[in-house]
């Protein structure tokens, strides 16, 4: 089969997608369906008794039209009966066995996706989550893997089965009679060009649908996320307006969908009805001459009807088979799209015996947009605090980011104590590093855990102490369940000064020698940035703490500031010097100080 290379849209990110529904198919067999071989082999032998037991029942009728009926011989009359209830319990038997062993196979390939999937997502670099909405991203593990979940439950067993049971059907119509079984046949050749075409259309309708269902699932995440806005600002039937926008776009996607799902049957229904007409008139024929005994054409009827069963069931799973193709197209197309920020193959651990940090002329700018730095140089010198000022926007996040690793600068070099952060280990790097930012991270869980997430094996002991350093303890002990408390999604159950208390406490726990502070204090009232702010200066002592300061009065005594303008260094110095210069940073530090009515002095 030729492989055409196409570009596929995920989430308005273009992938090439080199795929045809031979590859991908190959692709699910070898990855996935190879460690369940002993089933599938059972499963298969299953199928085949299933199948055999069908047959069976259709043959049965032969003999007990013309020996039992017609020449009347007695002894069939426990006989026959009894073949078909043996036939019946072993063919349901043996029907239940493959439909788990089948199901058990198809729900290990769509858990053992969800696994790649998150696993891949939660290594996959951070500007991959800027790009795209987590609701965008949650949408391939509910929709996407939905289909796939269908697809695999229902077309896996499905094709297997009806085709093995189409086989000895067709066999035994081709034992009763061969002429008959042509005849029967001769009109499908005619409804196999249309079901392929509805089976393409399928598959880009079902691709239609999953895509508008991830901007769906993203419009409800953004909505739900942001309802004290909408309430506040009183856009509800603004957002309703939106939502039923793309609810109405899914019902064209969805009745275009069951269109061509409706379209298979009426089809197999028309060629199944030339068929029988056909076998009908020369079976007919056949008997009323004696070329075929009642109880054989009847043994054949019957075996065509039941055979036409698993072909209209197959042409109905062509279209699920679409419905899942499209889906793993666009599993695969994330899966495949490789992380740009990954261990290099010499990647060594960082040792950190002091904390130094140079960066030096790096550059950096995100996608489509000017540099975000540029071309800046500044050192952190072991066990000192150096602080980052400026506007809104000027880079300073940027620099933290970049030494983190999140993002590699485009050009210039960071290094800690010697070595360049980008031949270390990224989880050597991050280890090294305690991150307090203003954007608080919480989880739905514990106040305990949350707090021991940066260091999963602490003692309830050393939690409770990095609390205490944080000014915590006292809030977290009024709690319903103190350390037990659930916080509650994003922590909402606890207040903003009390939600940054808990990120400080993590970082204290965290015991890492180098600490990013962004603005680690910003929500705190009077006495919580107090204490707080004594807690940080003891953990600051012997480590290198790069601090991004929004209010100037926190980094007074920093031993050392950089001011960044639009991506630049512009200026450095201690807080008297830069002062004494009267440029940049003296106009932030008079304009702050001004609207805060803080006596300089």
């Amino acid at each position: 089969m030729r492989c055409n290379h196409f570009i596929l849209p995920i989430d308005g990110v273009f992938f090439i997608v080199p795929y045809t529904t031979h590859d991908l198919l190959r692709r699910v067999r070898d990855h996935y369906l190879a460690e369940h071989h002993a089933r599938l082999i059972l499963a298969a032998v299953c199928m085949m008794i299933a199948a055999l037991t069908g047959a069976g029942n259709a043959w049965l009728l032969q003999p007990a039209l013309d020996d039992m009926f017609i020449n009347k011989k007695s002894d069939l009359l426990l006989l026959i009966p009894f073949a078909y209830v043996i036939l019946a319990t072993t063919g349901g038997i043996t029907n239940y066995a493959q439909t788990m062993l089948m199901r058990h196979v198809g729900q290990s390939i769509v858990a053992k996706m969800q696994v790649e999937l998150f696993r891949h997502l939660v290594y996959s670099d951070v500007g991959l989550f800027h790009s795209q909405s987590s609701g965008r991203l949650v949408s391939r593990f509910t929709n996407d893997i939905q289909m796939m979940r269908q697809a695999v439950s229902s077309v896996l067993a499905g094709l297997a089965k009806e085709f093995i049971s189409l086989i000895v059907l067709i066999g035994l119509m081709c034992y009763q009679s061969w002429e008959l079984t042509l005849l029967a046949l001769i009109a499908f050749p005619v409804a196999i060009y249309p079901i392929l075409r509805l089976g393409k259309r399928m598959r880009r309708v079902a691709d239609g649908i999953q895509k508008e269902l991830g901007e769906f699932t993203n419009t409800l995440d953004e909505t739900f996320s942001n309802v004290h806005v909408v309430k506040a600002y009183g856009r509800e039937e603004y957002e309703i307006e939106k939502a039923q926008h793309g609810i109405m776009r899914l019902f064209t996607l969805y009745m275009k969908a069951s269109k061509v799902q409706a379209a298979a049957s009426p089809m197999m229904e028309a060629v199944g009805a030339i068929g029988v007409a056909i076998v009908l008139g020369y079976g007919g024929y056949q008997v009323l001459h004696g070329e075929n005994s009642p109880g054989g054409f009847f043994s054949f009827i019957a075996a065509m009807m039941m055979a036409y069963r698993p072909l209209r069931t197959l042409s109905g799973l062509n279209n699920q088979l679409q419905e899942g193709l499209a889906s793993a197209q666009r599993l695969f197309a994330v899966l495949d799209k490789k992380p740009s920020i990954a261990d290099s193959t010499t990647a060594q651990p960082l040792h950190v015996p002091h904390g130094d940090i140079v960066m030096e002329e790096i550059s950096f700018n995100y996608e489509e947009q000017e540099h975000a730095i540029k071309r800046a140089s500044l050192i952190v010198p072991a066990g000192k605090m150096v602080a980052l000022v400026g506007s809104s926007g000027s880079g300073k996040s940027t620099l933290m980011n970049l030494l983190l690793r999140f993002y590699d600068c485009s050009s210039g070099n960071i290094w800690i104590d010697g070595q360049d952060i980008r031949d270390v280990t990224l989880a050597s790097l991050r280890h090294s590093i305690a991150i307090v930012s203003q954007d608080v991270m919480l989880f739905d869980d514990s106040v305990a855990n949350n707090i021991a997430y940066g260091r999963l094996d602490a003692s309830r002991e050393s939690i409770m102490h990095a609390a205490r350093m944080a000014a915590a303890h006292d809030f977290i002990m009024d709690l319903p369940q103190g350390y037990d408390t659930k916080v509650g999604p994003a922590g909402v159950k606890l207040s903003g000064g009390q939600r940054q208390r808990l990120c400080i406490a993590r970082a204290f726990l965290k015991d890492a020698p180098i600490l990013l502070l962004d603005e680690a204090t910003s929500s705190l009232d009077s006495q919580s940035e107090h204490q707080v702010q004594q807690a940080l200066s003891t953990l600051m002592q012997s480590r290198t703490s790069l601090v991004i300061a929004h209010r100037l009065s926190t980094i007074l005594h920093a031993d050392h500031i950089y001011v960044l303008h639009k991506g630049m260094i512009v200026e450095h110095g201690t807080h008297s010097s830069l002062l004494a210069k009267n440029g940049h940073y003296a106009r932030l530090y008079h304009r702050q100080f001004e609207r805060s009515g803080i006596d300089e002095a």
